[in-house]
Order: C-alpha cells, then sequence, then structure tokens
C-alpha cells in the first residue's frame, strides 16, 4: 500500500483528536511507513493546527498573483494593440498590459500577424 499525504493527514487527524502527541504519532508512523512517513516538524505543524480549532488539514487557497497571467484574454489584448498600433515595441505592450517584457516577448512570437 502506498502512503500518501491524505493518509497521513487523516491517520494524523484522527490520532490527534484521541490526545496524542505529535512525538508518539511520528513513532507509530515511522513504524508503518519507514521513510515515507511525514517529518517530526510537519506533524507537529499539523497538531498544532488542529488543537487551535482547525478541522481540515487539506490546503487553504493562498493569495497572491495567479500561476499564469497568460489566458485568451490577454493575448487578445496584445493582439489587439499590435493590430492598433503595429510598429508597438514590447516594453511599451508590457508596460500597457502589465505584464512582463518576457511574457510579451512569449505571447508576440506564438501569434500570427
Amino acid at each position: 500500500m502506498e502512503f500518501i499525504r491524505e493518509n497521513m493527514q487523516f491517520y494524523i487527524f484522527m490520532r490527534c483528536k484521541l490526545s496524542e502527541s505529535a512525538k508518539l504519532i511520528l513513532e507509530i508512523l515511522h513504524t508503518v511507513c519507514g521513510n515515507c512517513a511525514c517529518s517530526y516538524q510537519t506533524i507537529c505543524h499539523w497538531v498544532t493546527e488542529l488543537n487551535e480549532g482547525k478541522e481540515s488539514l487539506s490546503d487553504c487557497p493562498r493569495p497572491g498573483r495567479p500561476k499564469s497571467c497568460v489566458n485568451e484574454q490577454t493575448i487578445a489584448s496584445i493582439e489587439k494593440d499590435i493590430d492598433e498600433y503595429p510598429h508597438i515595441s514590447v516594453r511599451e505592450l508590457s508596460d500597457t498590459n502589465g505584464l512582463s517584457y518576457g511574457t510579451v516577448h512569449t505571447i508576440t512570437m506564438n501569434i500570427s500577424v
């Protein structure tokens, strides 16, 4: 049986609800999972969160910029700017669209004008 993260999270969740210590949870996980077990720091972090009232160990959405800003809308915006201003530079496109120079360069290399 493969020990996946969700299985270990569930095990830690249940053992924490039974008021077992992080050290005991780690010992049992190492006995069963060997080198696949979570680190002691990870177990301590999860136990702390559960003891503070968190009801799930699943990852919450994180704030910040999306992984990719290249989508159909940004590509269409760049194509529109190029159609309106055929001699516009990559730097101007970058500034106008709020994208990095490299992102705009990649987009312009992949569109047919």
